[in-house]
């Protein structure tokens, strides 16, 4: 791998960010497990409904997300969202191409992400993943977060909904 660049994301950008999000991020996200579980969502593929969500995340803080970029080519990006009244700067995601996976370019995302939170005053730094996400278990801690509580979520069809 050459030099990677972090640096600001664009609107440009937007594209590629929802297709490395369709290349990698399937496993990792509640919406490819949904997705597996019971098919499309309302016909819409999980990589749409993930898409909308990295689209909020521009949306309410389109200068906390940051692209890795590669010789031209976007290879990666981290979302974060900064919360003044609490201290805590939240990483709701990341992604990296999955060419380019295990070559330090989600080290270099998160490292950054945590420069930004210093420089905005932030006192912590959040981030979640799913139990199935092997590459964030080992890598999270490395960064030096903790594991706080584990989450478990729940699902159902409406129509198999029984009258407790």
């Amino acid at each position: 791998m050459t030099a990677l660049k972090i640096r600001s994301f664009s609107e440009e950008d937007r594209q590629a960010l929802h297709n490395i999000t369709a290349s990698s991020f399937r496993d990792a996200s509640i919406h490819g497990k949904l997705e597996a579980l019971y098919g499309e969502i309302r016909g819409i593929a999980w990589s749409k409904h993930k898409s909308r969500e990295i689209d909020q995340d521009i949306a309410a803080e389109p200068d906390g997300v940051l692209v890795a970029e590669e010789d031209g080519r976007l290879v990666g990006y981290i979302t974060t969202i900064t919360d003044e009244t609490t201290g805590i700067g939240r990483i709701p995601n990341l992604a990296v191409a999955p060419d380019c996976q295990g070559k330090g370019v989600g080290k270099q995302l998160i490292n950054a992400a945590l420069d930004r939170f210093r420089d905005k005053g932030m006192q912590y730094a959040k981030i979640e993943t799913l139990a199935t996400n092997q590459a964030g278990q080992s890598l999270y801690p490395k960064a030096g977060f903790e594991e706080l509580a584990r989450q478990i979520h729940y699902i159902m069809k409406i129509e198999d909904a029984r009258r407790l």
